[in-house]
């Protein structure tokens, strides 16, 4: 059963002048440390960034609390070889979601030149 859907939309160029006006500062108080691992080799980053930010509200939509309890660092995604995106938390978020009813999260990244956007579905038993 679907228990919460977010999805949300970032703009590439804001995510870029982010990074370049607030440098390390910004990332490093929004992204988790295996977030900005991925992001070394990139020579663009700003899309990686923006389809990871968008992940971190969509969660907090399908969560159905917003960014009440915790932070944009204590969820992120990650990804394997040949293995679709997923999201990770916390062990503070993971003690929030199992308060919430738990539920498992599935997570659709996709970017382009201009937006990065991010779809989470919490599914569960009610």
């Amino acid at each position: 059963m679907i228990l919460g859907h977010g999805i949300d939309i970032v703009e590439v160029a804001r995510m870029r002048r982010a990074i370049s006006r607030h440098s390390g500062a910004f990332i490093t108080r929004v992204f988790a440390p295996d977030e900005i691992v991925g992001a070394a080799s990139l020579k663009e980053p700003a899309a990686y960034y923006a389809a990871r930010f968008a992940a971190k509200e969509a969660f907090a939509k399908a969560l159905g609390t917003g960014f009440h309890g915790f932070g944009p660092k204590d969820v992120w995604v990650i990804r394997g070889d040949r293995e679709p995106p997923a999201l990770a938390f916390s062990q503070p978020l993971q003690s929030l979601i199992a308060a919430k009813g738990g539920g498992d999260f599935i997570l659709s990244l996709t970017h382009e030149k201009k937006f990065a956007v991010a779809s989470v579905i919490r599914s569960g038993k009610y």
